[in-house]
Order: structure tokens, then sequence, then C-alpha cells
């Protein structure tokens, strides 16, 4: 089956985390998708954003943790 979407084959499919939960956060005025390790740090997973500079951003790459 071929699906025309503009989302994610992950986000149509999406796998379990073993290590925590997904959650949405608003990280510098950007939306950032988070894994959850319940201990205060998440881990940031995918950048959700339409402005070009926030790929830029070293502190916004997916696997870097948010501060707290």
């Amino acid at each position: 089956m071929t699906l025309y979407t503009p989302l994610s084959e992950h986000d149509i499919f999406p796998q379990p985390y073993k290590d925590g939960n997904i959650v949405f956060e608003n990280y510098k005025n950007c939306q950032v998708k988070c894994l959850d390790q319940g201990n205060g740090k998440k881990q940031i997973l995918q950048v959700l954003s339409t402005n070009p500079t926030d790929y830029m951003d070293p502190t916004l790459q997916p696997g870097q943790w948010l501060d707290s």
C-alpha cells in the first residue's frame, strides 16, 4: 500500500520506546519531540518547526538533552 502523506512513517507506524515516554516540549520557542526518561531528563528526538534557523541551533539537535 502506498500512502501519500507529509507525515513520517514513524508517525503512522510508531515504534514503542522501552526507555521512556514520548512528550512534546516547547523549548526556546520551538516545539520538540522528546523522550522523557522519567527522572527529569528529556532527550530531543525531533525538531518540529517551520523556522529554518531552529534546525541550525546545536542545542536543538536530536540526541541533545534539554536543560531543566
